[in-house]
């Protein structure tokens, strides 16, 4: 369990934190919760801790103070900071002081709920970097570009944070790139970076952040949109990176044209990563925009659950008219459509079911026929199919029925503590478990749930935006609107009208 402090001079304040969310469910523990910032330091002192929340106006110590000190004495230490007052400078010292985020009273439940769920993953990321990297990768830059790809700030704080950073924003021309290796050995993508960063002058901006030490995640702009090629770029820096035995496998998304955009090109280049496990080396989503009729026949033939009308589609999308190189386009498009269903990182899907990793290594190589990737892809549906049965059938009791409740969304109150009560095992054990099984923090699972029921009500129903927050659980539309906008990278009410006019 992660260690957590909560410090504020309001003793209301510390009590209502400890009972705001379900820490439990983070895998948090509150191990200090007091009114005075001396003592809280001298607990971070004495003990290991991972999370400090600290109001800034406190009478012996002001928050900032506190941080500052607190992250001379753990480092990695993650930090949010409260106030009452949305003061700029607050703001900024305190993000130049190391701290993640800055929330005012009084606290949203979601918003401090959403804030956690990202330091978690942060906390873990971090566990691997600084093992490899030390402090240099750990830095406010690495933060913000992981908040940006990921649709973590809203707009304003973007546009703040951007330009503490001196990042413009308004350039144009983003595309998001994920490069990867295989190669456990951390000087492979210390060596290959340096040979990134060779081929940038003069031609595009990056800026970067490292996921986890095999994974480099990259937003580039072109200074010359016109006369710059992106898929040239990209298979230059493979093809010169084989040639120095740096094997890395690229992954790219869309070029956008507005910094609201990114986020999506960085789903895109994420929904491939799976590739590197392939003898692919390089995948530019923007060869894949003609596939879009095929890939909604089969996500069609696929939710059915009928294997055979699933490889009857197979069979169709497959003809002798179409071209080998299409054929080998169009396989990378429904694998990614097949393994999306696992909702497992390629990570853990690997270590999970090692059997996976022959089968994407087999992927036909270049050369190959119509034929073969048309047996290739009936081989691998066939797999995972059986796989999705085994999953189910191993599957934790305790799991299925968290997950059952989930679906059925019959009580928006859920949580956690409540289901473990009924299950009667421990949060704690069944939190682990759910992780375990399903990949995900049981809270993350819950927002995503939430954001699912919520879709199908606006899709389906002509409830009032105000009623469906009520009824999927959220506290406030406005935190609603911006979860709703960066699961599905549109607002609820242009969702609504898609739907409509669809």
């Amino acid at each position: 369990m992660y260690q957590a402090v909560i410090v504020d001079d309001e003793a209301f304040i510390v009590e209502g934190l400890k009972n705001a969310i379900d820490w439990e469910g983070y895998h948090i523990e509150i191990a200090c919760a007091v009114t005075s910032p001396v003592l809280a330091l001298d607990y971070l002192k004495n003990n290991q801790v991972h999370l400090l929340i600290t109001d800034v106006s406190m009478p012996e110590m002001d928050g900032l103070s506190l941080l500052k000190q607190a992250k001379e004495l753990l480092p990695l230490l993650s930090v949010i900071v409260l106030s009452a007052y949305d003061h700029f400078e607050y703001v900024r010292t305190s993000l130049r002081y190391g701290a993640e985020n800055y929330l005012l009273k009084p606290l949203d439940p979601d918003e401090l709920a959403d804030t956690i769920s990202q330091l978690v993953n942060h906390m873990q990321e971090r566990e691997e970097l600084s093992k490899t990297y030390g402090r240099a990768m750990l830095n406010f830059r690495s933060t913000f570009i992981e908040n940006w790809v990921k649709n973590s700030l809203s707009t304003e704080d973007l546009r703040t944070r951007a330009g503490l950073l001196g990042i413009d924003l308004e350039a144009g021309h983003f595309f998001s790139v994920i490069f990867s290796s295989l190669n456990a050995n951390s000087s492979t993508m210390s060596r290959f970076f340096d040979h990134l960063l060779s081929y940038l002058p003069g031609s595009y901006l990056g800026h970067f952040y490292f996921a986890n030490p095999t994974c480099l995640v990259c937003v580039f702009t072109a200074l010359d949109p016109q006369s710059l090629d992106t898929s040239v770029f990209l298979k230059d820096i493979i093809k010169a990176s084989a040639h120095l035995r740096l094997p890395v496998f690229a992954s790219s998304g869309n070029t956008v044209k507005h910094f609201s955009e990114v986020p999506l090109s960085y789903q895109q280049a994420a929904a491939y990563q799976f590739l590197k496990y392939t003898p692919i080396p390089i995948h530019i989503y923007e060869e894949s925009k003609s596939l879009e009729a095929f890939l909604l026949k089969f996500q069609a033939a696929y939710e059915t659950g009928n294997p055979d009308t699933v490889l009857q589609v197979l069979d169709t999308l497959y003809t002798g008219k179409i071209p080998a190189p299409f054929s080998a386009t169009l396989s990378k498009a429904i694998l990614s459509v097949l393994l999306a269903h696992l909702n497992l990182e390629p990570e853990d899907m690997i270590l999970q079911h090692p059997d996976l990793l022959q089968l994407l290594k087999d992927f036909p190589s270049p050369g190959s026929t119509v034929t073969d990737y048309k047996g290739y892809m009936a081989e691998f549906y066939k797999y995972l199919h059986s796989l999705d049965d085994m999953i189910k059938q191993s599957m934790y009791p305790c799991v299925d029925a968290v997950i059952k409740a989930l679906e059925k969304f019959q009580d928006k109150d859920i949580s956690l503590k409540t289901l473990a009560h009924k299950l009667n095992v421990t949060p704690s054990y069944l939190g682990t478990i759910f992780k375990q099984q399903t990949g995900y923090y049981f809270n993350d699972y819950l927002t995503e749930a939430r954001l699912l029921h919520a879709a199908h009500l606006i899709e389906h129903t002509d409830m009032k935006m105000k009623d469906i927050v009520e009824r999927v659980g959220f506290s406030s539309q406005t935190y609603f609107n911006r979860s709703f906008k960066r699961f599905y990278n549109v607002s609820p009410v242009a969702f609504r009208r898609q739907k409509k006019v669809k």
